[in-house]
């Protein structure tokens, strides 16, 4: 329901002109998108707007439910009818529907639709803390010390498996990363292998579609958390530069990340959108003091390089590039050929449990550390016994003089030789 209002002023020269005033009580019937091509909607004229073929009057005359003669005689500039056709435009949308794109209100499950407006004014520079501060019920964390996950952090979607929510670059289905996630997530990751989020460079996209419902029906059992479609950028010319650093404090987490955008000309018609990041972050320690560490120190261990051997917190992340390319050409005939293509690579490095070369359950002692686990190497082979001694561990210390005998006879083995 629209209601509409005239006012009338008098010109200068003695003439009175007529301004439409325009109150919006409920949506329009029918969503117009200028210059840019919408489609009707079920209880709307079933008439499709072409694009770029529309004047000003003809778009303000559809949005109205005027003929443009009764526009035409309203008296508005330009620019008046402009900012009037600019207050029934809708973003459209394209996932979570099998029928043409539509307005993200007229979608019949709940889209939330993100422009590179909303990324840029996020201080994360990863693409997965971006989504988290911005999209409801989409959860990401650090993980420290947690294998291949930390390389791959999992992304959830309604806090399902990062395999259950389909991602989409273009509306096409973006590849699964190389890693199964088995340490990762709150539990329900185990055993996924979701696409790698972090490898898109925020700077490419020019908006994110995030269907929040189960779609599993529309696109498949990937897409029963959700869908995340990622449009890259189609622009034919301009571009971008993007500079971040920053740090926890002096020394802890500093990072650094370089990002730009470009898009060129492709024939007549055509673009070649191009897209490039760099950066590099130091890891992050929250890790404190290990009583057996400092017992191993004090009696005299060198291989224990400080009273903090288990690192905790985020890794040490060198050369991380990521690249992407969006390319689209239209053909005389007018064939539609369009392709987009990406590489990311980066070296990361994170902490691992420490392990007391002493007490650790399975390889140095057998019975929580009470004593070092021994071989016996003619046991082993079926010729008897060579009674080798019991070392016995005392604060985190094994007896010197009962290792010393295990280490000259031939016969006895213990890990310590291998791992000091």
């Amino acid at each position: 329901m629209r209601q509409l209002k005239v006012e009338t002023t008098r010109t200068k020269g003695g003439r009175w002109r007529a301004t439409l005033m325009l109150a919006v009580l409920a949506p329009a019937w029918t969503a117009f998108a200028f210059g840019a091509g919408a489609e009707p909607q079920d209880n709307g004229p079933q008439e499709q707007v072409e694009n770029g073929t529309d004047t000003l009057v003809e778009a303000l005359s559809r949005v109205l439910g005027m003929t443009p003669a009764e526009v035409e005689a309203l008296g508005l500039s330009p620019a008046e009818m402009r900012s009037l056709v600019a207050g029934f435009t809708e973003e459209t949308v394209v996932v979570g529907s099998r029928a043409q794109p539509r307005s993200a209100t007229a979608s019949a499950v709940p889209v939330d639709v993100l422009s590179s407006t909303d990324l840029v004014s996020q201080g994360a520079g990863d693409l997965k803390d971006q989504l988290r501060t911005i999209i409801p019920s989409f959860s990401t964390n650090s993980q420290p010390i947690s294998g291949v996950s930390t390389v791959v952090r999992p992304a959830m979607l309604r806090n399902l498996a990062p395999d259950h929510t389909l991602v989409l670059i273009n509306g096409k289905r973006r590849h699964r990363s190389s890693i199964v996630d088995w340490h990762g997530g709150n539990g329900v990751a185990f055993g996924s292998q979701g696409p790698d989020i972090s490898a898109i460079p925020p700077i490419a996209l020019r908006q994110i579609e995030v269907l929040r419902d189960g779609a599993a029906a529309q696109y498949g059992s990937d897409a029963i958390a959700g869908v995340l479609n990622f449009q890259l950028k189609d622009a034919r010319a301009g571009g971008s530069v993007e500079l971040n650093t920053g740090m926890y404090r002096a020394g802890d987490g500093e990072s650094t990340r370089f990002a730009g955008n470009v898009g060129l000309p492709l024939g007549a018609t055509g673009f070649a959108n191009l897209s490039l990041e760099y950066g590099n972050a130091n890891l992050t320690d929250r890790s404190g003091p290990r009583r057996d560490a400092v017992a191993l120190i004090a009696a005299g261990n060198g291989h224990v390089p400080s009273d903090r051997p288990q690192a905790w917190g985020d890794p040490d992340v060198d050369d991380d590039l990521k690249a992407f390319g969006n390319f689209g050409h239209t053909l005389p005939a007018g064939v539609q050929m369009y392709a987009h293509t990406s590489y990311a690579r980066k070296k990361i490095a994170y902490g691992v449990f420490f392990r007391n070369p002493n007490t650790r359950l399975g390889v140095f002692s057998n019975d929580r550390g009470r004593t070092l686990l021994v071989g016996d190497m003619l046991a082993a082979n079926g010729m008897g016994s060579a009674d080798c001694p019991t070392v016995a561990v005392t604060g985190h210390v094994p007896d010197p003089v009962a290792l010393r005998q295990v280490a000259d006879d031939p016969n006895c083995f213990t890990f310590q030789e291998l791992f000091p």
